[in-house]
C-alpha cells in the first residue's frame, strides 16, 4: 500500500519547505511510531494535518476501519491534488489552512474526532496561526481522544503541555531528519 520513494518527492518537499518543513517523505518507523496510540477498531474519525505526499496518509488508510472517514487538511494545493487520487470513499481531502479545522468538521456534521495525527512543521509557522491549529484541534477532540504530532525540535513542546492533560515525548532516530513525536491525550 506504501508508494516507493521517488527522488522526484523530495524535490518537491524541498520546493515547499515553508509547508512541509522536510527534506523527504517520513521513514515507515516514524509513521509505526507516530500511529501506535491509535485503537483503529474504535476510531471512526480522523483527522490528519499535513499531510504532505501522503505517506501517512496511505499508512492511516490502510490500518482504518472500513466505517471510520480520513480528513486531511492540506495548504498546498499540488499535494491536495494528488491526495485526492488515492481513491478511497473514506478519505476526505480539503486544501485549507489547518486552523480551519473546526470549519470543516461543521461541513462534514462531525461532532468528535477520535484522534488528530499531524505532520505540520509547527515551528515554521506564526505564532497565532499555531495557536488557532492548536485551540481548535483542543475544541475538536473527544475527551480522551489524541493528538498526535511530529516535529524535528522542541520548539512547541511548551505550548502543548498546558492544553491536554497528558503529554508524552518520544524520539526516533530511524527518519531523515530525526524526529520528536508527541503524544497528546484530551
Amino acid at each position: 500500500m506504501n508508494a516507493p520513494f521517488k527522488f522526484s518527492d523530495s524535490i518537491k518537499l524541498i520546493r515547499n519547505i515553508k509547508t512541509t518543513g522536510t527534506v523527504a517523505p517520513s521513514s515507515q518507523v516514524l509513521i509505526k511510531r507516530l500511529l501506535a496510540p491509535i485503537d483503529f477498531g474504535s476510531a471512526r474519525c480522523i483527522v490528519e494535518l499535513g499531510p504532505g505526499n501522503g505517506c501517512v496518509t496511505r499508512a492511516l488508510l490502510s490500518r482504518m476501519h472500513a466505517d471510520a472517514i480520513l480528513v486531511c487538511v492540506e495548504v498546498n494545493s499540488e499535494f491536495a491534488t494528488h491526495l485526492r487520487t488515492l481513491n478511497d470513499p473514506r478519505l476526505h481531502v480539503y486544501n485549507v489552512c489547518a486552523s480551519s479545522i473546526g470549519d470543516v468538521m461543521a461541513e462534514l456534521n462531525v461532532e468528535d474526532l477520535d484522534h488528530v495525527v499531524s505532520s505540520l512543521p509547527l515551528a515554521l509557522i506564526d505564532d497565532d496561526v499555531v495557536e488557532r491549529i492548536l485551540v481548535n484541534v483542543g475544541s475538536a477532540l473527544r475527551e480522551g481522544g489524541r493528538f498526535l504530532q511530529y516535529q524535528y525540535s522542541l520548539n512547541n513542546y511548551s505550548e502543548l503541555k498546558p492544553r491536554f492533560k497528558d503529554v508524552k515525548l518520544r524520539f526516533t532516530l530511524r527518519n531523515m531528519p530525526p524526529a520528536f513525536v508527541y503524544e497528546c491525550t484530551k
